[in-house]
């Protein structure tokens, strides 16, 4: 099991367990800010399949099937990244990634607006696959 996880501030102290998005009255795309990363102490997070070369990647999934379509979710490393982003593409988060707040990886998510029934979207999961834990 990794120590990285999902966390909704950057201090990494308040574990994510979903990714909650409310949708109002508007019809304008919702925006969520996430963290990932470890309060571990030495350790790293690399792709298991070429460590240090091929880069980490999240990835979206409808996790309760028929909500959000993974189509209707972008990913960027900056709130500006994502006018450009692609729905449903992963985002690459680098090839190396060492524990510790200083270090966490904040995630912008966009809920567009093509939902636009009013209520709350809790079925977005949000994963890294292929990786590799191991001390710094």
């Amino acid at each position: 099991m990794s120590t990285f996880a999902w966390y909704s501030d950057a201090g990494l102290t308040a574990p994510l367990s979903r990714a909650d998005f409310t949708r109002g009255s508007t019809a304008a795309p919702v925006d969520k800010l996430v963290y990932f990363g470890s309060t571990a102490t030495a350790k790293k997070l690399q792709n298991s399949i070429t460590p240090g070369t091929d880069p980490l990647q999240v990835t979206v999934a409808d996790a309760a099937g028929g909500g959000v379509a993974v189509a209707d979710v972008k990913l960027a490393l900056s709130s500006p990244g994502l006018d450009s982003a692609t729905g449903g593409a992963a985002l690459t988060i680098g090839t190396t990634i060492l524990s510790g707040s200083a270090n966490a990886v904040p995630v912008f998510i966009r809920l567009n607006s093509s939902l636009t029934t009013i209520g709350n979207y809790d079925d977005v999961s949000l994963s890294v696959e292929d990786w590799l834990e191991s001390d710094v």
